[in-house]
């Protein structure tokens, strides 16, 4: 008579064991992983925040430019002289006309400019696409040159 071998000594898998190491260090990985991406995203919107401040000081420098070009060199006493009428930039989709109000042209933002002193321009970024930043970033104040 022939001996009939054992089916189940012949199968191939992983154990049990084997299965549970790696649901463990998949485990640990996720909890490294999840938290530096979180804090990467937040690291990004500041950035953003801190780009499009230094984006809305590079208009208020060209609009400068723009008014000493437009006035024969005489020289603004105010930041709404800047953005608005007559010698300003007179663009309301590059500066607020009033000199003070939301940045235009910058959607992901929730950006507002102020002229505080009338010769003093703050820059505040409160929302990076629609998630409100915790603190707001504020700019130091750009001052007419």
């Amino acid at each position: 008579m022939k001996r009939q071998e054992n089916p189940l000594k012949n199968q191939k898998g992983f154990t049990l064991i084997e299965i549970i190491a790696v649901l463990v260090i998949l485990g640990i990985l996720s909890a490294v992983a999840v938290p530096k991406y979180m804090d990467l995203q937040n690291q990004s919107r500041i950035k953003a925040a801190d780009a499009a401040i230094a984006e809305v000081k590079s208009r208020l420098s060209n609009g400068f430019g723009i008014y000493l070009l437009k006035s024969s060199g005489i020289k603004p006493t105010t930041i709404a002289q800047i953005c608005g009428t007559g010698f300003g930039i007179n663009d309301a989709t590059v500066l607020p006309l009033s000199g003070s109000g939301a940045v235009p042209g910058m959607s992901s933002l929730t950006g507002d400019f102020t002229a505080s002193l009338a010769t003093t321009g703050i820059i505040t970024v409160t929302r990076v696409q629609g998630v409100l930043l915790s603190p707001a970033r504020v700019s130091t104040a750009w001052v007419i040159p």
